[in-house]
């Protein structure tokens, strides 16, 4: 079943193509699965540059578990938002980390993706938001509506692939409800 959810998420997103705003929602068990579908099988098989906003586990645990699951994380773009929050040691001398002070100011890590959408190279770029769930926790829901849909406003021009991540088992009905209102697709993983 995981290669079955790993091949789904990227079998998805290519279908869909760039500029089509799509939140996946998923088990906490498949977590794991997604992210493989996500990093390897979709953005380094199509050779896509990634931007992975963390807000529920910090970037060093993301390079971590990703290296576990033996994908290499270099080449992946972090914004952080978490990891000063939470107090934890900050890794200043790994380029690939940029961190916001808290997942409670939204406007920096549009800024953030803006900024990184302008250094990387030229081509699509992957924006993965971890996770709607715990943004959620940190912000107001109007608030977060308005971030999101700034946030995928500006990456449509920009030749990327915007996907919201959601943990079902943690998801607020007014979330998925905004979530329908802000992504151009929805996608449950366990009806795939």
């Amino acid at each position: 079943m995981s290669e079955d959810i790993g091949a789904a998420v990227a079998t998805r997103l290519s279908e869909v193509g760039p500029s089509v705003a799509m939140a996946l929602e998923f088990p906490m068990g498949a977590y794991f699965d997604v992210l493989r579908g996500l990093v390897d099988n979709f953005a380094r098989a199509k050779e896509v540059q990634t931007i992975y906003i963390t807000s529920a586990v910090p970037a060093r645990t993301i390079q971590g578990t990703l290296e576990a699951l033996e994908i290499d994380p270099s080449g992946i773009s972090f914004i952080d938002t978490i990891s000063q929050m939470i107090m934890e040691r900050l890794d200043r001398d790994n380029s690939s980390i940029i961190y916001v002070e808290s997942p409670t100011v939204l406007e920096n890590i549009v800024l953030k993706v803006d900024y990184l959408t302008r250094k990387l190279k030229p081509g699509p770029k992957l924006v993965v938001v971890d996770s709607i769930n715990s943004l959620a926790i940190h912000n107001d829901a109007k608030m977060l509506s308005e971030f999101l849909h700034v946030l995928i406003s500006g990456l449509s021009a920009k030749e990327a692939y915007p996907v919201i991540l959601s943990m079902q088992e943690q998801l607020r009905p007014d979330v998925h409800e905004m979530l329908s209102l802000v992504c151009d697709r929805v996608i449950n993983l366990n009806e795939s």
